[in-house]
């Protein structure tokens, strides 16, 4: 799929959300992915990608410079949350109609997985579906990594249908095992706590495991989870 026009109508509505540990030390403890909505003054996000408590920003691909956001709507059961900033940022891209969504059709996704400090895009073919808690989720065919959530999922004629949450990909129940283990039940060899060693490792391979498929949230169960909470976005936004 050639969606180089696509991309080029929506790079500027796509942005870097990062939690910064406090405003005076400014250290990206995460980061994540959002989209530009409506008169730029609003961010999509999920909800997994903030923290209330924290310092919230936005910046543009390959920038250091932000803009601090502040959180209007969190909803964590959804994993939606909507950011929004003092002035524009840009141009709101425009809403699609995920109900319209069809497995087989080609799509593409857009952020900043990673780490990675500029814009990424990645290509993308609706792969089904999948029930969760009253609406389901867009499995798609796609490279989704750790940083792409939050991020926005574009059919071919680059309307936004989903919001990027998760990545498919686990570990085996025995390695969820000893990940949960408590060091003090683990024996220590040589000074060296294997146990602590193992746990990190595979915290590291749970944030890097990738297996080609991804998942978002339908842009219509945003809008309508939105909606329901008397915020005043509204489907033309």
């Amino acid at each position: 799929m050639d969606f180089s026009k696509q991309f080029e109508q929506i790079k500027g509505s796509v942005v870097n959300i990062c939690v910064l540990n406090s405003p005076k030390e400014k250290k990206v403890i995460s980061s994540g992915s959002g989209v530009i909505i409506g008169d730029g003054t609003k961010i999509i996000t999920c909800s997994h990608c903030i923290k209330p408590n924290l310092l919230n920003i936005a910046r543009f691909s390959g920038e250091d410079n932000a803009r601090e956001c502040k959180i209007t709507f969190n909803d964590p059961i959804k994993d939606i949350a909507i950011l929004e900033v003092d002035k524009s940022l840009g141009k709101g891209v425009r809403m699609g109609d995920s109900s319209a969504v069809k497995i087989g059709q080609e799509a593409f996704v857009v952020g900043f997985p990673l780490n990675i400090k500029k814009i990424t895009a990645l290509s993308a073919n609706i792969a089904g579906f999948e029930p969760l808690d009253g609406f389901e989720l867009i499995r798609i065919d796609s490279s989704i990594n750790h940083g792409n959530s939050g991020g926005p999922l574009f059919n071919s004629e680059g309307e936004l249908v989903g919001i990027v949450n998760a990545k498919h990909g686990g570990l085996s129940y025995i390695l969820t095992e000893v990940q949960q283990a408590k060091s003090k039940e683990m024996e220590v060899i040589g000074g060296t706590n294997l146990v602590k060693f193992i746990q990190i490792l595979i915290k590291q391979m749970q944030r890097n495991l990738n297996l080609g498929i991804g998942y978002a949230i339908p842009i219509n169960t945003v809008v309508n989870s939105l909606k329901s909470s008397n915020s005043l976005i509204k489907r033309k936004l």
